[in-house]
């Protein structure tokens, strides 16, 4: 008998159902299949290894041959897929060839991950790597020998984080991802162009972060880049970037001191949507070291407001500065502020100090500066949190004292 005597599409999705109650490994363990390179099965949203599926079809409807083996198929795929069309089934091919193709193979694995999710959201390492949405080891998964048929480079697929999560390093809007940054120079830069590539392509990709055992995967487009600091922006917005965030276009526009999309959700818990977006504008337009401080160790950098989002500030880079963490919360507890119009940092009368502050650099001195209304909303804040005229505030002179 052969894959021809499959004709009872009741029979295939006898063999959908097992597969859903066993699990793709148990599954193929049991029909000894190995996970499928190429052909899926599309059935609800769902995607099924399409060989191991019409071989169980096979067993359900004639019992008395039992299932198909793999070596029944000749390593022939093409009559399954016949086959299979021919009984109603959607079967889709994993190894696009066109970059339309290959935006639809990703949309199709999205939608295959969504209708596997757990009641929290969350996958299996194998139901994910099922679809080949990720595999092996590495931060930035490539697969090649796929996606070299479209870029020789390879395109990225996948980005896996494994480590903790920093503030507002994953949003429900976007992300920040680090460069990969190990012994492998030549493999790191790879993967790195590789991202970009898919980025510069319009394709997502996929955003892996481990919880737990399990894993929440986010769909998501790398919408821009920072190499000093070594960070890709993630944005998850339904729709490709318009414009790449690469290089600082921040003068490019009218400055606007006001407006953001920041947002609370259930009461409690505030989201700022812009946030990983804003830090990689902030770093393109200043750089990746804290003027205050002069660190530059990019992890310990983070991108302050001079006007708040709490307060609608918007997310223009000319209403920000790049501060170490410290700093940042110093800054945001009004304990010391920046002249508008002297670039001086300025302390209060009762301190602390810019000793004690740690800070080294008493004055602002960029290549390009904030925006001065930003400035003096800042510095304006500043005095009346402090209920202090400007006449009391320490210059740095005495501030070192």
């Amino acid at each position: 008998m052969s894959i021809d005597d499959l004709t009872d599409a009741d029979a295939v999705l006898t063999a959908l159902k097992e597969f859903d109650g066993l699990g793709q490994k148990a599954f193929l363990k049991r029909y000894d299949y190995p996970e499928s390179a190429q052909h899926f099965i599309q059935h609800g949203d769902r995607l099924y290894d399409a060989e191991a599926i019409a071989g169980a079809a096979h067993g359900y409807q004639h019992p008395e041959h039992g299932p198909l083996t793999e070596q029944e198929f000749h390593g022939d795929a093409a009559p399954v897929t016949v086959t299979l069309q021919q009984l109603g089934f959607t079967v889709v091919d994993g190894q696009p060839s066109t970059l339309e193709e290959e935006l639809a193979w990703r949309l199709t694995m999205w939608r295959n991950l969504q209708a596997r999710q757990d009641a929290d959201g969350l996958l299996t390492a194998g139901e994910i790597r099922a679809v080949r949405a990720y595999s092996g080891q590495q931060g930035i998964w490539v697969d090649k020998k796929r996606t070299r048929r479209i870029d020789p480079q390879g395109l990225a697929v996948s980005l896996k984080h494994t480590g903790v999560d920093y503030p507002d390093e994953i949003t429900d809007s976007g992300a920040l991802y680090r460069y990969p940054d190990t012994d492998r120079l030549g493999q790191d830069r790879a993967e790195i162009d590789a991202a970009k590539a898919a980025s510069r392509r319009s394709l997502p990709v996929f955003l892996i972060s481990e919880r737990g055992t399990r894993r929440e995967v986010r769909l998501g487009w790398v919408a821009g880049w920072e190499d000093t600091s070594s960070q890709f922006y993630v944005s998850f917005d339904a729709t490709p970037p318009q414009q790449l965030v690469d290089r600082d276009r921040s003068d490019e526009h009218p400055f606007q001191l006001e407006g953001n999309r920041r947002r609370t959700r259930a009461g409690l818990i505030t989201s700022r949507p812009d946030q990983a977006k804003f830090k990689v504008e902030v770093i393109h337009r200043y750089g990746s070291r804290c003027p205050f401080s002069g660190i530059a160790v990019s992890a310990m950098i983070e991108a302050a407001h001079l006007r708040p989002d709490a307060e609608n500030g918007s997310s223009d880079a000319r209403n920000g500065l790049p501060m170490n963490a410290a700093l940042h919360r110093a800054f945001d507890a009004h304990l010391f502020a920046i002249h508008p119009d002297t670039l001086q940092v300025m302390v209060r009368p009762q301190g602390p100090s810019l000793v004690e502050l740690g800070i080294t650099e008493p004055q602002l001195i960029l290549p390009k500066l904030p925006h001065k209304a930003a400035l003096e909303w800042r510095y304006a804040k500043w005095l009346k949190a402090n209920k202090m005229t400007a006449t009391e505030a320490v210059p740095p002179a005495a501030a070192m004292a």
